[in-house]
């Protein structure tokens, strides 16, 4: 019986024999992420929208639906950010290039940034796992860097919480003797970005209030590349990837440019698309409607720059 267990958000894979020597973990850690006014403002969106966060969930591989459980992983998870989801989005593939160089790893091409909040309280944890195991759902496996964002009310009302990141894949690292680990304090507006190769855990939370504004919150996600067919073509279509997958595809095409650099918006506004296609509002909302071009709804429509040009 399969008993491994994944999060809609992140996975965790049994022992195998065939463990990895161990190696040097790899870890970026940016403070200072977010301007004092942008902080204020995720802060004051977060406390806005607490009826709106419901129970993280895990699911085992290769089911897309997920259940609660508490045993294995509990906190709450807000899925719908406004406009806190283009900053992030954009925010990261600015500094994507020094992250890449700190990992010693090459640019890849991108399909998709999840992102979501996470607010933990009195007695929340998540068990070790792993984010990129399962082969299903598809965009689980390409999942490439894991980031969290830090951040909570002033002053600071709650202890514990610490990221505990090992070298170990096995997912045995709780009762391995031989380990090498690194654990992340949260520390205000601080960043951190990992493999989602890497086994990490979520130590349990104190907040002796328990209330919500004491939680201790992330903004966390997932950078995804792309899918690689069997010629070596990164693929965009439906059978290859999930819908809307494809947010930030071939933006990190500029990740070779000498810094400074400014980076095109992957997906534009109804106004933005109309003025770079010369068409109008009714025929672009007729393409939308008709499945003509892709389009996602964040608080408005919003088109990929790459249908248009192919129209």
């Amino acid at each position: 019986m399969n008993t491994t267990r994944a999060s809609s958000n992140t996975v965790y894979e049994p022992a195998n024999s065939d463990t990895e020597a161990l190696r040097p973990i790899e870890v970026f850690v940016k403070r200072d992420f977010l301007t004092k006014r942008e902080l204020r403002g995720l802060t004051k969106y977060v406390f806005a929208h607490e009826a709106d966060f419901t129970p993280s969930t895990v699911i085992p591989d290769g089911v897309p639906d997920g259940a609660t459980d508490p045993s294995y992983r509990k906190s709450r998870v807000l899925y719908e950010l406004g406009e806190y989801v283009t900053l992030f989005q954009d925010r990261l593939l600015a500094i994507l290039p020094e992250v890449l160089r700190v990992f010693n790893r090459e640019a890849f091409p991108i399909a998709h940034i999840d992102t979501q909040i996470t607010a933990s309280n009195d007695g929340d944890f998540f068990k070790v796992h792993r984010d990129n195991s399962f082969t299903e759902p598809l965009d689980v496996s390409l999942r490439e860097l894991s980031y969290v964002h830090y951040f909570h009310s002033e002053p600071k009302a709650f202890s514990g919480g610490q990221l505990r990141i090992y070298d170990s894949e096995d997912g045995e690292v709780q009762s391995s003797e031989d380990r090498i680990l690194k654990t992340i304090v949260p520390r205000q507006n601080t960043l951190v970005v990992f493999s989602s190769s890497y086994d990490h855990e979520v130590l349990p939370v104190r907040c002796p209030t328990g209330k919500f504004v004491n939680s201790r919150f992330t903004v966390n996600g997932w950078l995804i590349k792309e899918a690689i067919t069997d010629d070596g073509e990164a693929t965009t279509d439906d059978e290859a990837s999930p819908p809307d997958m494809e947010w930030l595809a071939d933006a990190v095409r500029s990740l070779n440019v000498a810094r400074p650099y400014q980076f095109q918006k992957v997906y534009l506004t109804l106004e933005e698309a109309s003025e770079f296609s010369g068409l109008s509002f009714e025929y672009l909302e007729r393409l939308i409607q008709d499945q003509t071009v892709k389009a996602v709804d964040d608080g408005g429509w919003k088109i990929r720059r790459r249908d248009l040009e192919s129209l």
